[in-house]
C-alpha cells in the first residue's frame, strides 16, 4: 500500500510540476515526466529541477492567471484588507472597497469582480500540493546515496525546509488553526492543529535546516529568488512575531528569538545583504538585489509574466506609466492617512520619490514598482519581481522586538538604518504626540514596506486592528475573537475529511 501511495503522490506531484512556467534566469524547467519511474533522484539535475518546480508551484498560485481566472493573491491577504483605501468607482473594481470594509464574503462572491479570484484563495489545496512536494524532496534527499555532495544535499534540503515553512506561515495568517505535516506521500486526512503549535513545530523545523543554505549564490541570477540563510532567518522573526501576538504567556521569548535571529542575519551575514541607498532604490525590485531576502520573478522577455491582476502595482499606476488609456488610479488613499504617514513638514525621500500626482480623483500613483517595461506602449504591469522578504523587514522586526524587551537604544539605532536611508530625521522619544517607540516602528514599517503585503498582517499580530486611532476600518475585539481576521476555508477541504471545522466566522 505504501508502494501504492508513493506512486500515486509522485504522478500528482510531477504533473503539478510540469505545468509550471519558467521563472526568471534560473528556473529553466523541463517537465519531470520521468519521476514515477526508477530513472528519477540519479542526478543533481534531478533535484535541481525538482527544486526549481516547486518555486514554481508557489508563483504559479501566488502570481499567475490560475485556472482560467486571475490570481490577485498578496495584495488581497495584506494590503487591501482594513486599509484607507478607497475604490475607483467602476464594477469591477468593487473589491477595494470589499477589502477595506473587510467584506470577504462579498468579495469571493461578487458577479462583478473578477469572477472566482478570490475564491481560490479560500481554498488550500494549493498550499498543500507544494508542502508535500517539499516533503518528497526532503525525504529523496535523506535517501540518496552518494548523488549529492554533503553541501547540496543540505542547500536542497534548506530550500525544502523553508519552502514548506513559507506555506505554512502563510496558512496560519490565511486560516488560523491548520493540519501539519511533513511526511511523504501523506494519504490520510489531518485535523487542525491549534496554529501557534503549527507554529512552533515550524520554528523547531527551521531551525534544523537554516544552516544548510547559503548567505548567498555566487550566481547573481540565483541571489533572492532561492532561498537563502537570510530568506530563512526573517521568515523565522516573523514567525516568532506573529506567535507573539496570539501567545501571551510566551511573548517574551518569542522577542528574545527575534532578537536573537535578526543579530545574526545582521550581523553575520559577510557582506552578503545591504541597504541600497534611494537614488538605486529601483534595483531592488528588478530584482536579485543585495537588499532581497526571498522574491519571486519574472521576465518580459521570456515569457514569464505576471498575472495583470496579480499585483499592487496594477493597482496606483494609470497613464503614462501603463497604457491603458486611463489617467486614473484604481484606488486612492485617504488624506488623513497619507498625510499621517509622510506630513507634509517631515523630509522622507519615500513620499518624494516613490509617490507622483495629487492625492484627488485616483490621480495619485506609486512608482516603487515600476521599473523596467519591455517595450514602449505595452498595457502590461511592470517587469518587476514579487518581494516576499527584503532586509528593512528584518531591521524593523528586530527594532520592534528590542523595543518590547525595554532595549530602547538599540530598538532607536535599527529605526533610524532605515529611516536615514530614506532621507528622513532620527527618532527623537516624544517627537509625536500620545505615539511611543513601538508606534514609530509601526508606523515605519507601514511606510517602508506599503504595497508589499504586510499592512494588515502587522495591524492584527500587534491588535490594532481593534484600535480605531490606528486602524481606518477598525474589528471588534468580539469579531477578532471569532476570527473576523482569518479567511474563509472553502468546504472543499471537507471532500476528504467530512469532520474538518470551518472558520465559523464566514459560515
Amino acid at each position: 500500500m505504501k508502494s501504492l501511495n508513493k506512486l500515486i503522490w509522485i504522478a500528482v506531484i510531477s504533473t503539478g510540476l510540469m505545468f509550471c512556467g519558467g521563472c526568471k534566469k534560473f528556473l529553466n524547467v523541463d517537465p519531470i515526466s520521468a519521476l514515477s519511474g526508477n530513472n528519477f533522484w540519479k542526478t543533481q539535475s534531478d533535484f535541481d529541477n525538482y527544486m526549481a518546480g516547486i518555486y514554481n508551484q508557489f508563483r504559479t498560485m501566488t502570481m499567475m492567471d490560475y485556472g482560467g481566472t486571475y490570481t490577485q493573491f498578496f495584495p488581497a491577504i495584506g494590503d487591501f484588507r482594513c486599509a484607507p483605501f478607497v475604490g475607483v468607482n467602476t464594477s469591477n473594481r468593487n473589491y477595494i472597497n470589499q477589502f477595506a470594509n473587510n467584506d470577504l464574503l462579498g468579495a469571493i462572491n461578487s458577479t462583478t469582480n473578477w469572477v472566482g479570484t478570490y475564491a481560490k484563495i479560500t481554498d488550500w489545496t494549493r498550499f498543500f500540493q507544494i508542502i508535500s512536494s517539499c516533503n518528497i524532496l526532503v525525504d529523496e534527499i535523506e535517501k540518496q546515496d552518494g548523488v549529492l555532495t554533503a553541501r547540496l544535499a543540505g542547500q536542497y534540503k534548506g530550500e525544502a525546509v523553508f519552502m514548506r515553512n513559507l506555506c505554512y506561515f502563510y496558512m496560519a495568517r490565511l486560516y488560523g488553526d491548520i493540519p501539519y505535516y511533513t511526511e511523504p506521500y501523506k494519504t490520510d486526512a489531518s485535523s487542525r492543529e491549534n496554529m501557534v503549535t503549527v507554529l512552533n513545530k515550524c520554528l523547531v523545523d527551521m531551525s534544523t535546516a537554516v544552516d544548510g543554505l547559503p548567505w548567498t549564490y555566487d550566481d547573481p541570477s540565483k541571489r533572492g529568488v532561492r532561498a537563502m540563510k537570510g530568506s530563512a532567518l526573517d521568515l523565522m522573526m516573523n514567525i516568532n512575531m506573529w506567535c507573539a501576538g496570539f501567545d501571551e504567556d510566551n511573548k517574551v521569548k518569542y522577542w528574545q528569538q527575534t532578537d536573537s535571529l535578526g543579530n545574526v542575519l545582521l550581523s553575520d551575514n559577510g557582506g552578503a545583504y545591504e541597504l541600497l541607498p534611494m537614488d538605486r532604490f529601483h534595483e531592488v525590485f528588478e530584482g536579485n538585489s543585495k537588499e532581497g531576502l526571498f522574491e519571486i520573478s519574472q521576465s518580459l522577455n521570456k515569457g514569464e509574466v505576471f498575472g495583470l491582476f496579480a499585483t499592487f502595482t496594477d493597482n496606483m499606476l494609470h497613464y503614462p506609466h501603463k497604457q491603458n488609456g486611463s489617467s486614473q488610479s484604481y484606488l486612492m488613499i485617504t488624506d488623513k492617512y497619507l498625510t499621517k504617514l509622510f506630513p507634509e513638514d517631515k523630509p522622507d525621500l519615500r513620499r518624494k520619490l516613490l509617490f507622483t500626482g495629487t492625492n484627488t480623483n485616483f490621480n495619485l500613483e506609486y512608482l516603487k514598482f515600476s521599473n523596467i517595461y519591455a517595450e514602449e506602449g505595452e498595457d502590461v504591469n511592470p517587469d518587476d519581481n514579487q518581494i516576499i522578504f527584503r532586509l528593512p523587514d528584518a531591521i524593523l522586526l528586530r527594532a520592534e522586538a528590542c523595543a518590547n524587551l525595554g532595549k530602547n537604544d538599540e530598538a532607536i539605532r535599527l529605526l533610524d538604518i532605515v529611516r536615514d536611508r530614506a532621507g528622513a530625521t532620527d527618532y527623537v522619544e516624544g517627537e509625536t504626540p500620545n505615539e511611543d517607540l513601538s508606534d514609530a516602528i509601526f508606523y515605519e514599517r507601514w511606510k517602508e514596506l506599503f504595497g508589499e503585503g504586510y499592512y494588515f498582517f502587522d495591524m492584527v499580530r500587534t491588535k490594532r486592528i481593534l484600535d480605531a486611532k490606528v486602524c481606518p476600518h477598525p474589528m471588534s475585539a468580539e469579531a477578532f475573537a471569532n476570527g473576523a481576521w482569518t479567511w474563509p476555508i472553502s468546504t472543499k477541504a471537507l471532500d476528504k475529511n467530512p469532520n474538518m471545522r470551518l472558520n465559523d466566522y464566514w459560515r
